[in-house]
């Protein structure tokens, strides 16, 4: 007995729509498996050049800030050397107390106050008590002890070493009273001068936020 050829037809034509439509479902997993991985992988760009976004405009902050310290770095440089040419021998002070003070430990605007109440910044100053330069060193009292040579007592670094060398030792000796200091070197052991650490906090190199809780000698 032959077969239907209609009702064979009909179950090929089953088994072909059934591995279609399973084709087609493979396709569509597939298909949704490609759009899930391309989704992830715009929203990874997505994040990534966000990130990217946020350093370069850092980067171009810090660019332009970069830019403004040059700047200002340039106008402090020509100030200097504008102030160097006007002002040579007061640049050289200014440059030798900042130097050398802070290798003794004290604060150059403190320094610089000694020196201005001391000599008011005159590197050939001389008392009548036989003081000599910009820290007013008393050669007869510290001769021996800091084997001061006579012939460069008027040299501006060797006149602020020097008295940074008798401020060290007096502000050892006082414990590091820095008001005890000022005292020791400008009267020794003998005299009672107290307007001396009231003229050194007067100085205007120990005004303002940068300098006068630093050197502040009150006593």
């Amino acid at each position: 007995m032959q077969k239907n050829p209609v009702k064979k037809f009909a179950v090929v034509l089953s088994i072909l729509t059934v591995l279609a439509i399973g084709s087609l479902l493979a396709q569509m997993v597939e298909s949704n498996h490609n759009y899930e991985r391309s989704l992830a992988h715009i929203q990874y760009l997505r994040s990534y050049l966000g990130d990217l976004h946020g350093e370069l405009l850092q980067l171009n902050q810090e660019q332009l800030a970069d830019r403004k310290k040059y700047e200002r770095l340039d106008l402090l440089e020509y100030k200097a050397a504008t102030f160097h040419k006007t002002f040579p021998d007061f640049a050289r002070i200014v440059d030798v107390a900042y130097q050398r003070s802070q290798a003794y430990g004290f604060h150059p605007n403190l320094v610089l106050s000694v020196i201005q109440v001391e000599s008011a910044f005159n590197p050939m100053a001389v008392s009548s008590a036989g003081a000599y330069g910009l820290m007013q060193v008393r050669y007869a009292v510290w001769k021996d002890e800091l084997n001061i040579d006579m012939k460069k007592i008027f040299d501006i670094d060797y006149n602020i070493e020097l008295g940074l060398k008798i401020l060290k030792q007096y502000h050892e000796v006082s414990g590091g009273n820095l008001g005890r200091t000022l005292f020791l070197y400008n009267n020794g052991y003998k005299y009672n001068n107290s307007g001396y650490i009231t003229k050194v906090n007067a100085s205007i190199y120990n005004q303002g936020p940068d300098s006068a809780r630093p050197v502040s000698v009150s006593r």
